[in-house]
Protein backbone atom coordinates (compact mmCIF):
# COMPACT_ATOMS: atom_id res chain seq x y z
CA UNK A 1 0.00 0.00 0.00
CA UNK A 2 1.31 3.31 -1.24
CA UNK A 3 2.86 5.02 1.92
CA UNK A 4 1.05 8.15 1.43
CA UNK A 5 -2.48 6.42 1.06
CA UNK A 6 -1.86 4.96 4.29
CA UNK A 7 -0.90 8.18 5.95
CA UNK A 8 -4.22 9.89 4.47
CA UNK A 9 -5.77 6.84 5.76
CA UNK A 10 -4.70 7.36 9.33
CA UNK A 11 -5.39 10.98 9.71
CA UNK A 12 -9.17 10.36 8.09
CA UNK A 13 -9.21 7.68 10.43
CA UNK A 14 -8.53 9.76 13.34
CA UNK A 15 -10.54 12.45 12.21
CA UNK A 16 -13.39 9.96 12.55
CA UNK A 17 -12.44 8.49 15.68
CA UNK A 18 -12.02 12.02 17.60
CA UNK A 19 -15.73 13.17 16.57
CA UNK A 20 -17.10 10.62 18.00
CA UNK A 21 -15.14 9.86 21.08
CA UNK A 22 -16.28 11.71 23.35
CA UNK A 23 -19.32 9.96 23.26
CA UNK A 24 -17.93 6.41 23.20
CA UNK A 25 -16.68 6.61 27.16
CA UNK A 26 -19.40 7.14 28.84
CA UNK A 27 -18.88 7.80 31.73
CA UNK A 28 -22.43 8.52 33.07
CA UNK A 29 -23.84 5.42 33.16
CA UNK A 30 -23.81 2.85 36.33
CA UNK A 31 -20.63 0.89 36.16
CA UNK A 32 -21.62 -2.68 36.02
CA UNK A 33 -18.99 -5.57 37.56
CA UNK A 34 -18.11 -8.35 35.64
CA UNK A 35 -20.08 -12.13 35.73
CA UNK A 36 -17.49 -13.68 34.27
CA UNK A 37 -18.18 -16.59 31.72
CA UNK A 38 -16.53 -19.97 33.08
CA UNK A 39 -15.02 -18.77 35.81
CA UNK A 40 -12.15 -20.92 37.71
CA UNK A 41 -12.61 -20.35 41.60
CA UNK A 42 -9.19 -22.53 42.70
CA UNK A 43 -7.05 -21.36 39.77
CA UNK A 44 -4.04 -19.90 42.75
CA UNK A 45 -2.88 -20.99 45.75
CA UNK A 46 0.52 -19.96 47.81
CA UNK A 47 2.67 -21.85 45.39
CA UNK A 48 1.31 -19.76 42.58
CA UNK A 49 -0.27 -16.68 43.69
CA UNK A 50 -2.89 -14.51 41.79
CA UNK A 51 -0.24 -10.96 41.99
CA UNK A 52 3.57 -11.70 41.50
CA UNK A 53 5.91 -8.82 41.16
CA UNK A 54 9.71 -9.00 39.46
CA UNK A 55 12.32 -8.43 41.63
CA UNK A 56 14.09 -5.05 41.92
CA UNK A 57 17.32 -4.84 40.04
CA UNK A 58 18.44 -1.50 39.90
CA UNK A 59 20.61 -1.28 36.56
CA UNK A 60 18.09 -3.50 34.86
CA UNK A 61 15.11 -1.61 36.19
CA UNK A 62 17.18 1.95 35.20
CA UNK A 63 18.02 0.44 31.37
CA UNK A 64 14.49 -0.44 30.98
CA UNK A 65 13.29 3.27 32.16
CA UNK A 66 15.22 4.43 29.54
CA UNK A 67 14.08 2.45 26.80
CA UNK A 68 11.03 3.27 27.69
CA UNK A 69 11.66 7.36 26.82
CA UNK A 70 9.71 7.16 23.83
CA UNK A 71 6.26 6.11 25.38
CA UNK A 72 6.56 8.72 28.28
CA UNK A 73 7.11 11.64 25.23
CA UNK A 74 4.16 10.15 23.61
CA UNK A 75 1.82 10.28 26.39
CA UNK A 76 3.91 13.15 28.00
CA UNK A 77 4.35 10.93 31.34
CA UNK A 78 7.58 10.06 33.08
CA UNK A 79 5.89 7.47 34.69
CA UNK A 80 4.91 5.46 31.80
CA UNK A 81 6.74 2.03 31.18
CA UNK A 82 9.23 3.22 34.42
CA UNK A 83 9.63 -0.10 35.31
CA UNK A 84 8.86 1.29 39.64
CA UNK A 85 5.51 0.71 40.44
CA UNK A 86 4.16 2.25 43.53
CA UNK A 87 1.75 0.31 45.92
CA UNK A 88 -0.95 2.67 45.89
CA UNK A 89 -0.85 1.84 41.92
CA UNK A 90 -0.96 -2.09 42.64
CA UNK A 91 -3.74 -1.39 44.99
CA UNK A 92 -5.88 -0.03 42.22
CA UNK A 93 -5.64 -2.94 39.92
CA UNK A 94 -6.05 -5.93 43.09
CA UNK A 95 -8.74 -3.89 43.60
CA UNK A 96 -10.55 -3.98 40.49
CA UNK A 97 -9.83 -7.59 39.66
CA UNK A 98 -11.30 -8.87 42.49
CA UNK A 99 -14.02 -6.48 42.66
CA UNK A 100 -14.86 -8.02 39.44
CA UNK A 101 -14.41 -11.50 40.12
CA UNK A 102 -11.60 -12.09 37.83
CA UNK A 103 -10.13 -14.64 39.90
CA UNK A 104 -8.65 -16.97 37.13
CA UNK A 105 -6.49 -13.91 35.84
CA UNK A 106 -2.90 -13.62 36.72
CA UNK A 107 -1.25 -9.96 37.32
CA UNK A 108 2.56 -9.78 36.99
CA UNK A 109 4.32 -6.34 38.24
CA UNK A 110 7.50 -5.74 36.64
CA UNK A 111 8.56 -9.43 36.05
CA UNK A 112 9.96 -11.52 33.83
CA UNK A 113 9.39 -15.45 34.44
CA UNK A 114 9.33 -17.29 30.99
CA UNK A 115 9.20 -20.79 32.79
CA UNK A 116 6.01 -19.89 35.14
CA UNK A 117 4.50 -18.00 32.18
CA UNK A 118 4.82 -21.44 29.87
CA UNK A 119 3.26 -23.03 32.39
CA UNK A 120 0.20 -20.73 32.94
CA UNK A 121 -0.26 -21.44 28.97
CA UNK A 122 -0.29 -24.67 29.86
CA UNK A 123 -2.79 -24.50 32.40
CA UNK A 124 -5.22 -21.68 30.98
CA UNK A 125 -8.57 -22.72 29.23
CA UNK A 126 -9.61 -19.33 28.25
CA UNK A 127 -9.26 -20.28 24.26
CA UNK A 128 -9.54 -23.12 22.69
CA UNK A 129 -5.95 -25.36 22.53
CA UNK A 130 -5.17 -24.89 18.92
CA UNK A 131 -4.76 -20.73 19.60
CA UNK A 132 -3.38 -21.41 22.60
CA UNK A 133 -0.48 -23.97 21.21
CA UNK A 134 0.09 -21.43 17.92
CA UNK A 135 -0.60 -18.26 18.83
CA UNK A 136 0.38 -18.76 22.21
CA UNK A 137 3.67 -20.17 21.82
CA UNK A 138 4.23 -17.88 19.37
CA UNK A 139 3.68 -14.93 21.65
CA UNK A 140 5.48 -16.74 24.47
CA UNK A 141 8.36 -17.09 22.37
CA UNK A 142 8.68 -13.64 21.53
CA UNK A 143 8.47 -12.17 24.98
CA UNK A 144 10.86 -15.00 26.32
CA UNK A 145 13.20 -13.56 23.05
CA UNK A 146 12.22 -9.92 23.80
CA UNK A 147 12.27 -9.49 27.82
CA UNK A 148 9.28 -6.96 28.17
CA UNK A 149 11.20 -6.30 32.05
CA UNK A 150 14.18 -4.44 29.91
CA UNK A 151 12.32 -3.60 26.69
CA UNK A 152 8.58 -2.41 27.52
CA UNK A 153 8.07 0.87 25.40
CA UNK A 154 10.72 0.52 23.07
CA UNK A 155 10.51 0.21 19.41
CA UNK A 156 9.96 -3.87 19.34
CA UNK A 157 9.69 -4.55 22.59
CA UNK A 158 5.78 -3.85 23.82
CA UNK A 159 5.01 -2.53 27.16
CA UNK A 160 1.68 -2.84 29.72
CA UNK A 161 -0.82 -5.60 27.94
CA UNK A 162 -3.20 -8.24 28.43
CA UNK A 163 -2.15 -11.53 27.14
CA UNK A 164 -5.40 -13.42 26.31
CA UNK A 165 -3.56 -16.96 25.39
CA UNK A 166 -1.90 -16.80 29.59
CA UNK A 167 -4.74 -14.90 30.88
CA UNK A 168 -2.00 -12.76 32.36
CA UNK A 169 -2.03 -8.89 32.57
CA UNK A 170 1.99 -7.61 32.60
CA UNK A 171 2.52 -4.03 34.10
CA UNK A 172 5.56 -2.09 33.49
CA UNK A 173 3.65 1.78 34.87
CA UNK A 174 3.24 3.30 37.05
CA UNK A 175 -0.23 4.83 36.36
CA UNK A 176 -3.59 4.17 37.74
CA UNK A 177 -5.60 4.63 34.33
CA UNK A 178 -3.11 2.61 32.32
CA UNK A 179 -2.90 -0.65 34.78
CA UNK A 180 -6.90 0.07 35.19
CA UNK A 181 -7.30 0.09 31.41
CA UNK A 182 -5.16 -3.59 31.21
CA UNK A 183 -8.00 -4.90 33.53
CA UNK A 184 -10.22 -3.75 31.49
CA UNK A 185 -9.19 -5.84 28.63
CA UNK A 186 -8.88 -9.02 31.18
CA UNK A 187 -12.98 -8.21 32.54
CA UNK A 188 -14.30 -7.88 28.62
CA UNK A 189 -12.07 -10.86 28.02
CA UNK A 190 -13.88 -12.83 30.92
CA UNK A 191 -17.31 -12.18 29.60
CA UNK A 192 -17.03 -13.29 26.32
CA UNK A 193 -18.48 -16.66 25.39
CA UNK A 194 -16.73 -17.27 22.64
CA UNK A 195 -13.11 -15.84 23.58
CA UNK A 196 -11.31 -17.75 21.08
CA UNK A 197 -13.69 -15.79 18.24
CA UNK A 198 -12.95 -12.43 19.82
CA UNK A 199 -9.05 -12.65 20.36
CA UNK A 200 -8.85 -13.96 17.12
CA UNK A 201 -10.76 -10.59 15.87
CA UNK A 202 -7.97 -8.43 18.12
CA UNK A 203 -5.71 -9.37 15.38
CA UNK A 204 -7.85 -8.29 12.31
CA UNK A 205 -5.84 -5.35 10.16
CA UNK A 206 -5.99 -2.04 10.61
CA UNK A 207 -9.59 -1.83 12.72
CA UNK A 208 -9.33 -5.30 14.69
CA UNK A 209 -7.72 -3.35 17.92
CA UNK A 210 -9.58 -0.45 18.18
CA UNK A 211 -13.02 -1.79 19.58
CA UNK A 212 -11.64 -3.67 22.72
CA UNK A 213 -8.98 -0.82 23.26
CA UNK A 214 -12.30 1.50 23.43
CA UNK A 215 -13.93 -1.15 26.05
CA UNK A 216 -11.38 -0.95 28.07
CA UNK A 217 -10.15 2.52 27.97
CA UNK A 218 -13.95 3.16 28.38
CA UNK A 219 -14.09 0.52 31.38
CA UNK A 220 -11.20 2.11 33.27
CA UNK A 221 -12.96 5.59 33.64
CA UNK A 222 -16.31 4.77 34.72
CA UNK A 223 -14.72 2.68 37.01
CA UNK A 224 -12.44 5.84 38.11
CA UNK A 225 -15.54 7.53 38.56
CA UNK A 226 -17.82 5.18 40.21
CA UNK A 227 -15.10 5.58 42.58
CA UNK A 228 -15.66 9.58 42.89
CA UNK A 229 -11.37 9.50 42.29
CA UNK A 230 -11.75 12.74 40.12
CA UNK A 231 -7.58 13.56 40.01
CA UNK A 232 -7.08 9.75 38.56
CA UNK A 233 -10.14 10.38 36.00
CA UNK A 234 -8.96 13.48 35.08
CA UNK A 235 -5.31 11.85 34.91
CA UNK A 236 -7.47 9.57 32.26
CA UNK A 237 -8.15 11.51 30.16
CA UNK A 238 -4.48 12.78 29.40
CA UNK A 239 -3.27 9.38 28.90
CA UNK A 240 -6.31 6.54 27.50
CA UNK A 241 -7.25 9.81 24.93
CA UNK A 242 -3.90 9.85 23.34
CA UNK A 243 -3.02 6.60 23.21
CA UNK A 244 -5.79 5.36 21.80
CA UNK A 245 -5.33 7.87 19.29
CA UNK A 246 -1.82 5.80 18.54
CA UNK A 247 -3.80 2.40 18.28
CA UNK A 248 -5.46 4.13 15.35
CA UNK A 249 -2.61 5.36 13.40
CA UNK A 250 -0.25 2.02 14.29
CA UNK A 251 -2.81 -0.80 12.50
CA UNK A 252 -2.76 1.76 9.59
CA UNK A 253 0.84 2.30 9.44
CA UNK A 254 2.72 -0.98 11.05
CA UNK A 255 5.94 0.08 12.30
CA UNK A 256 6.01 3.67 10.77
CA UNK A 257 3.73 3.82 13.83
CA UNK A 258 5.75 3.47 16.52
CA UNK A 259 8.05 6.88 14.92
CA UNK A 260 4.85 8.57 14.10
CA UNK A 261 3.45 8.10 17.40
CA UNK A 262 4.00 11.28 19.01
CA UNK A 263 2.40 13.12 15.83
CA UNK A 264 -0.26 10.55 16.11
CA UNK A 265 -1.00 11.41 19.64
CA UNK A 266 -1.91 15.28 19.29
CA UNK A 267 -5.98 14.29 18.22
CA UNK A 268 -5.73 12.30 21.32
CA UNK A 269 -4.08 15.34 23.76
CA UNK A 270 -6.34 17.53 22.04
CA UNK A 271 -9.53 15.67 22.92
CA UNK A 272 -8.15 14.44 25.82
CA UNK A 273 -7.64 17.83 27.35
CA UNK A 274 -10.60 19.62 26.49
CA UNK A 275 -12.52 16.35 28.03
CA UNK A 276 -10.15 16.66 31.05
CA UNK A 277 -11.56 20.51 31.73
CA UNK A 278 -15.28 19.99 30.96
CA UNK A 279 -14.80 17.44 33.44
CA UNK A 280 -12.85 19.61 36.27
CA UNK A 281 -15.48 21.65 36.31
CA UNK A 282 -18.54 19.39 36.48
CA UNK A 283 -20.14 18.52 39.95
CA UNK A 284 -20.96 15.09 40.10
CA UNK A 285 -23.78 15.19 42.83
CA UNK A 286 -23.16 11.32 44.13
CA UNK A 287 -19.90 12.12 44.72
CA UNK A 288 -20.63 15.40 46.62
CA UNK A 289 -22.74 13.25 48.77
CA UNK A 290 -20.24 10.91 49.49
CA UNK A 291 -17.62 14.18 50.16
CA UNK A 292 -20.33 15.26 52.86
CA UNK A 293 -20.74 12.20 54.72
CA UNK A 294 -17.15 11.53 55.24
Amino acid sequence: MNRSFKTFGALLLLLCIFSSIGCSYSVEKKYVFAKPYYPNENYFDENNPQFEEGEPYWLLDFLGNVFGSLTKLILWNKKMNSHSISEETKKYLMDYIRENNLKDVKVRFNQYSPWSDLKQLWKSDTVHPVLKYTLGIVSWFLSTLIPERLFAGFIFGGGDHYNPYTNTINIYSDLPSVVLHEGGHSKDFAMRKYKSLYSLGYSIPFLGALYPEARASDDALRYLRHKCDKKNELLAYRTLYPAYSTYATGSLLGSAGQYLGLFSSIPGHITGYRKEKRVEKEEIPECKLLEEIK
